[in-house]
């Protein structure tokens, strides 16, 4: 009999918000940070823990979350993500990339960040122990019938080969 093994991987981004708290003397790091895959042809919910430097849950209770799309190769914002607050007391949030959305954007490679407004300033949140905001974004062919008339978007620059 042939089985086939299916696996369902969260999208799970792991975020610092550095903390002024005079009592976190502590700085843990952050050792890896997966790449986020996201497909074409389904709606791609990404879940964002808001950390802080001591690897508890920050208090996100007042801030508001922009999430970008950036463009790997130029460094341009492809877009804007909607972040939205899930659970306040274990510092969680979540966005959807949605499958009408993805269809459009060429198969490549893109970063992610993410920042916070606390009332001042747009601050950024940090991927790892280096204040690097970004995460590797991958844009992988999946449902998607025909990749060559999914893609509705007129892109002109250099091709990126993955080389880098």
């Amino acid at each position: 009999m042939t089985a086939i093994t299916s696996y369902l991987y969260p999208n799970k981004f792991v975020v610092q918000i550095i903390d002024n708290d005079p009592a976190i003397t502590t700085r843990n790091h952050v050792v890896y940070q997966r790449p986020i895959e996201i497909y074409r042809g389904a709606d791609n919910p990404i879940t964002i823990y808001f950390k802080n430097q001591d690897q508890k849950p920050a208090n996100i209770s007042s801030l508001g979350f922009q999430g970008y799309i950036v463009d790997k190769m130029y460094g341009n914002v492809i877009s804007n993500v909607t972040v939205t607050v899930s659970n306040v007391t274990l510092s969680t949030a979540s966005c959807v990339l949605t499958s009408d959305f993805v269809n459009m954007l060429p198969q490549n490679q893109y970063l992610l960040a993410f920042t916070y407004y606390d009332g001042t300033y747009n601050v950024p949140v940090y991927s790892d122990d280096n204040y690097q905001v970004y995460a590797q974004l991958n844009i992988n062919q999946a449902f998607a019938t025909n990749p060559f008339t999914t893609s509705t978007t007129d892109f002109t620059g250099n091709l990126d080969l993955g080389m880098i």
